[in-house]
C-alpha cells in the first residue's frame, strides 16, 4: 500500500495532468451564431484542400453554447507554444485581457496581414490595428429598432446620447442574455459619458433580452419602445409596419470579429489567414457583419458610420476587465430599477 506521501504526490500529479492545455490547434474559431455555420463550411473546405497535400489541419470550432470548451482557460497560458497558430474570436473578451496582451500580443507573437481593399467606412472609423497585431475582419454593429406605437409621442432617438435622456425612462430594451452583453454599447457609453452615463442608460432600460427574441417581439406589450440589437437581427426578420430601423447618426456601436495569427503560421496556413483577410467578405451572410474588405449590405443608409472605441483607448485600458465590470454594474443598476418599480427595496453598489 502506498504511503500517505506517495498518495498525495499521486493526486498532485493527476491534478497537474488535468491542468495541461489541450494540444495546440492550427485554428481556434469563435463566431456569431448567424454566420458560424457558413464560416465552418468554408473552413472545412479549406481543411479538405489542405489534407489533399498530405497535411491535415487541426481545427477547433465550439458549436454548442453550453458545451465544455477545453480552450476556455487559454488566456491564462504562459507558453506561446501552447497557443493555436490562428485564433479567431469575437468581442472584447479573453484575447484582449491585459495579461494575454502583455505576454503574447505586445511580445510580437502575432502578426496581422494587411489586406488591400479596406472599405472607406472601416478606414474612417480606424478599424485597422496600427500596430499590426489584430486583424479585425468584421464587426457586429449595434443599432436601434424602434416600436413607434410603444414610443408614442416621444421623438425617435437618433444618437446614442439620446438614450440617456430621462424622457426615455423604461423604453430601452438592451441586448443581453445570460452572461452575454452588447459589450461595444456599454464600452462606448462609458467612454463618452463615464459611469454617470451608464447609470442614466440603466435608468432608462426596461430590461434585458436576447437579440433573436428582440427581433420577433416588435409591438410586444411587455417591452419598451427602443431595442438595442445587432443589425443582422433587425434587418433579417419581418417587422410590422410600425417598427423602424435606425442606424445611429454617430455610428453603430461596433464589436469586433478578429483574428490573431502567429508569425510561424505562415506560409503553411496562408490559405487560412487569407480567408479571414479577404475571403470572409465574399460570403453573402457575412455582409451583416460589415466585412473589412467585402461588399456591405445594400440596406445601409447613406453616410452610415461605425462607432469604434479606438485602439488608443483599448491599449490604454484593460478593456476586458472594464467590460466585465460594466456588465456587472449595469445589471445591478437595471435590477435595482426593476425592484423600485415593483416597490421592492433594492440597491446597487
Amino acid at each position: 500500500m502506498k504511503s500517505l506521501d506517495d498518495l498525495i504526490q499521486s493526486v498532485s500529479r493527476m491534478a497537474d495532468e488535468d491542468r495541461q492545455p489541450p494540444p495546440p490547434a492550427d485554428l481556434l474559431f469563435y463566431a456569431p451564431c448567424p454566420v458560424k455555420l457558413a464560416v465552418k463550411d468554408a473552413i472545412d473546405a479549406l481543411a479538405a484542400a489542405h489534407a489533399a497535400t498530405g497535411d491535415s489541419l487541426a481545427v477547433h470550432i465550439p458549436m454548442g453554447c453550453t458545451s465544455v470548451d477545453p480552450y476556455d482557460p487559454l488566456h491564462r497560458e504562459t507558453d506561446p507554444g501552447h497557443l493555436p497558430r490562428v485564433i479567431a474570436s469575437i468581442g472584447f473578451g479573453d484575447f484582449f485581457r491585459r495579461g494575454f496582451v502583455e505576454r503574447f500580443v505586445n511580445a510580437g507573437v502575432f502578426a496581422a496581414p494587411q489586406p488591400a481593399g479596406v472599405t472607406p467606412m472601416h478606414r474612417a472609423a480606424g478599424i485597422v490595428d496600427p500596430d499590426g497585431h489584430y486583424l479585425v475582419y468584421g464587426l457586429t454593429p449595434y443599432i436601434f429598432l424602434i416600436d413607434r406605437k410603444r414610443l408614442g409621442d416621444l421623438p425617435v432617438p437618433r444618437r446614442w446620447a439620446d438614450l440617456l435622456d430621462p424622457r426615455y425612462a423604461g423604453q430601452v430594451n438592451m441586448c443581453g442574455d445570460g452572461d452575454d452583453m452588447a459589450d461595444a454599447v456599454l464600452l462606448s457609453i462609458h467612454k463618452d459619458f463615464g459611469m454617470q452615463g451608464i447609470a442614466r442608460f440603466a435608468a432608462n432600460t426596461h430590461g434585458l433580452m436576447h437579440s433573436s427574441r428582440m427581433a420577433k417581439s416588435g409591438g410586444a406589450p411587455q417591452a419598451g419602445g427602443i431595442y438595442i440589437l445587432p443589425y443582422f437581427f433587425a434587418e433579417t426578420t419581418r417587422q410590422p409596419d410600425h417598427m423602424l430601423t435606425v442606424w445611429p447618426e454617430d455610428g453603430a456601436a461596433a464589436s469586433p470579429l478578429y483574428m490573431l495569427a502567429k508569425r510561424n503560421a505562415r506560409p503553411r496556413l496562408d490559405r487560412l489567414v487569407d480567408f479571414f483577410a479577404t475571403g470572409f467578405g465574399q460570403m453573402e451572410s457575412a455582409r451583416w457583419f460589415l466585412p473589412l474588405t467585402g461588399p456591405l449590405p445594400r440596406s445601409l443608409p447613406q453616410g452610415a458610420a461605425i462607432k469604434w472605441i479606438g485602439w488608443d483607448y483599448i491599449r490604454a485600458t484593460d478593456i476586458t476587465a472594464l467590460r466585465d465590470r460594466l456588465n456587472g454594474e449595469f445589471r445591478l443598476l437595471v435590477k435595482a430599477r426593476e425592484g423600485q418599480g415593483r416597490g421592492d427595496v433594492a440597491c446597487a453598489s
